[in-house]
């Protein structure tokens, strides 16, 4: 193998393909980037880890085909601190492989590219078109509320579901639930995947954000994310997910439109106080007489505050988990949105004043 590349390009391709390179493998090959240059100008990069597998292609002059292994951390080390964008690469018949660029030449033993293992071959019984910045914005709005308990592995995933033109992508780790929904120009029929929110977060730092398509390919085992010059591919996550339509009550007792950048701050300061020797104080609202008191009391101290709403005479006090909460107003978009409340012991539920772009629900805590 002997081509010569574009050191942006490639450190790029390396740096996107590391996210799918095993860090803790008793396999040394796990550890590695498959290298593989053809005659026809395309290098490829592919890292698998058994459970992702990322496949790029970059534009190269490729003077002699060939192929091989070479460890993730320390190519992308060398490639990143490489002093000139034109870079050769050559490996000799021993599968040493020579990085050169510049006055800097570095000589790195390379694995068998043979011992590598195949991305899995995807035939795919389902397909659907997705923008970019679509499932970036998605994936970044739910993923956060995907559970990482291995006590039920289903909720460690998000949930794709697909019906005719609409696309909900649905996460929760059972306390807060997040759904994002879109309409699609196109009928896809209906679909239900999981897929690892783990993959998903590498997929998110990979998209770009702009309008260009992504495709999704899946069969009953495996989905493949096919965009630019990248294939992701990664396992789903076998079994039924909650049925989390059930969980999203249509009118509460009440229901409130509220300056969502005013409570965001407002919690977040009453946050303040809270401590890692006082995490267990509920961040509480007390909602009456036109007004959402916003209040936390812990050993370091007390805080309250206030936001003039109309709240149409109802009265509740509830507490949620600080950083839930942040969380779940941080993931909404619009400048007001709508709280409904049942009951305190009920979950409460953040929607659009208008439309059905995302739904958030998250459950209180108990007051003492």
């Amino acid at each position: 193998m002997k081509i010569i590349c574009n050191k942006t390009t490639l450190n790029e391709a390396v740096i996107s393909v590391s996210k799918a390179v095993s860090s803790h493998s008793n396999l040394p090959i796990l550890e590695g980037i498959y290298i593989n240059a053809s005659s026809d100008g395309c290098v490829t990069l592919v890292s698998n880890d058994m459970e992702m597998g990322i496949e790029a292609k970059i534009s190269a002059e490729v003077e002699a085909a060939g192929s091989t292994v070479l460890n993730a951390k320390i190519l992308g080390s060398i490639v990143k601190n490489l002093p000139l964008e034109e870079v050769h690469i050559e490996l000799n018949d021993k599968n040493i492989c020579t990085i050169r660029s510049g006055n800097s030449k570095f000589e790195i033993s390379g694995m068998s590219s043979l011992d590598f293992p195949e991305l899995p071959i995807v035939n795919p019984d389902y397909s659907i078109k997705i923008g970019k910045k679509t499932l970036k914005e998605m994936i970044s709005k739910t993923i956060f509320c995907a559970s990482v308990s291995d006590n039920r592995p289903i909720l460690k995933g998000c949930l794709f579901d697909i019906e005719g033109d609409t696309v909900r992508m649905v996460s929760t780790d059972g306390f807060r639930l997040a759904v994002r929904c879109y309409h699609l120009d196109e009928n896809n029929g209906e679909r239900k995947f999981v897929v690892p929110a783990k993959a998903l977060g590498e997929i998110n730092k990979i998209l770009k954000d702009d309008d260009e398509l992504v495709e999704v390919n899946c069969t009953s085992k495996n989905a493949v994310f096919i965009f630019e010059n990248y294939k992701i591919v990664t396992r789903l996550i076998e079994g039924d997910y909650i049925n989390y339509k059930s969980a999203i009550y249509d009118e509460g007792e009440f229901e409130i439109e509220c300056p969502l950048y005013e409570l965001f701050d407002s919690v977040y300061r009453a946050s303040l106080i809270i401590t890692e020797n006082a995490n267990d104080a509920p961040v509480k609202f007390l909602i009456e007489e036109d007004n959402i008191n916003v209040s936390c009391e812990t050993i370091v101290g007390k805080v309250d505050d206030n936001i003039s709403v109309s709240t149409g005479g109802a009265q509740l006090e509830i507490g949620f988990f600080n950083e839930f909460l942040l969380g779940v107003l941080r993931a909404c978009d619009d400048e007001n949105v709508k709280i409904k409340f049942r009951k305190n012991i009920n979950p409460m539920i953040i929607t659009p004043i208008e439309g059905d772009e995302y739904v958030y629900l998250l459950l209180p805590r108990r007051l003492k």
